[in-house]
């Protein structure tokens, strides 16, 4: 208690009046405010403005105003430090005597640091809640139509089947030809085998046509069951919106 009141007091005669244009002014604003937050307990703060204002204005009773705060702080070397500078100014009266002991005190007797306070930090923001992640649209889904079976298509089957049957024909004409070429082979006068000999070519001449018209029909049959039955390919894709989701679709036929 002595040491505070001792403290205190030094504090309060180092506050003269000053112009506000003279760096004791600004120095004074300094050690009143060292002084409040020395009430405070706030010893660590008060250190730190005391030592703004002897940077303004070297008052001599600062240095052991710091002296007894490192004291209270329980750093008695750097109180030691402050002591031996105030005693360098040649302070008059029972100051000497009584920075001495204090001195004297630090070396043979360190007394407690008290518990001090400290100036509360400003709270910290916490930080922004992270976007919204949009969810990605599901892959689109693809779909077939049921294909009809080919036996359905009349068309295609007619042409497939009229394409056998010329061929059918053409089978039979071709072989009534070869058939006539070898009844001339052995033909009796001139006469059978000149009739015989032009009606396997005239045979053999529709038995090509006739199979060539089969090839031509069954073909045809076959091309049009191929792309009238094929499976269409239809792709249905949803994709999410604020309001529901929207459905598009596409195909190939």
């Amino acid at each position: 208690m002595t040491r505070r009141i001792l403290i205190a007091a030094t504090l309060l005669a180092l506050s003269p009046a000053a112009r506000a244009d003279d760096p004791k002014a600004e120095a004074k604003q300094h050690i009143d405010r060292a002084t409040q937050l020395h009430k405070d307990g706030k010893l660590a703060d008060s250190l730190d403005e005391l030592k703004t204002a002897y940077a303004l204005d070297p008052q001599p009773q600062l240095l052991f105003a710091m002296g007894q705060i490192h004291v209270q702080l329980g750093e008695c070397p750097q109180a030691i430090v402050y002591y031996e500078r105030f005693l360098a100014t040649k302070p008059a009266g029972d100051a000497a005597t009584v920075t001495e002991e204090a001195i004297e005190t630090c070396k043979t007797n360190p007394p407690p640091a008290i518990q001090t306070r400290t100036t509360p930090a400003e709270p910290v923001a916490p930080p922004p809640p992270p976007p919204p992640v949009a969810r990605a649209a599901p892959p689109p889904v693809a779909a077939s139509q049921p294909t009809p079976p080919w036996y359905a298509d009349y068309v295609g089957d007619g042409l497939v089947a009229g394409g056998v049957v010329a061929g059918v024909v053409g089978i039979v004409l071709y072989r009534g030809a070869l058939s006539a070429r070898d009844d001339a082979d052995h033909a009796s006068d001139y006469q059978a085998f000149t009739t015989l000999v032009d009606r396997a070519h005239a045979e053999r001449t529709a038995a090509v046509v006739v199979g060539i018209g089969a090839a031509a029909l069954v073909t045809a049959g076959a091309v049009h069951l191929v792309l009238h039955h094929r499976a269409p390919e239809v792709t249905v894709a949803a994709t999410p919106g604020t309001a529901g989701a929207s459905v598009v679709w596409s195909g190939r036929f």
